[in-house]
C-alpha cells in the first residue's frame, strides 16, 4: 500500500526544502516538485499539471503500454 504525503513548503535562504517523513512512508520514497504559486492553482488545471508531469515520467509509456497490461484492452 503506497501512501502520498502533500505539503506546500517555501524554500529558505539557501533555497532549501526540508520534509519531515511519517515513519509508515517507510525508507524508500520517489518526490516530485513543480512549482507552486501563491495563489491556489485551479483543481482542473493542477490534475492537468499532475496528469503531464506523469506523463513526462514514462509512466504511460512504460506501464500502460507494455505487453502485460495489453490484456486490459481486450474487456
Amino acid at each position: 500500500m503506497s501512501s502520498v504525503l502533500r505539503k506546500h513548503l517555501k524554500v529558505d535562504n539557501s533555497h532549501t526544502i526540508h520534509i519531515v517523513l511519517p515513519p509508515e512512508m517507510g525508507a524508500d520514497v520517489d518526490v516530485i516538485i513543480y512549482s507552486g504559486s501563491p495563489n491556489k492553482v485551479p483543481a482542473q488545471q493542477e490534475s492537468l499539471e499532475i496528469a503531464q508531469l506523469m506523463d513526462a515520467s514514462g509512466f504511460a509509456k512504460n506501464i500502460l503500454n507494455s505487453a502485460e497490461e495489453d490484456c486490459w484492452n481486450d474487456l
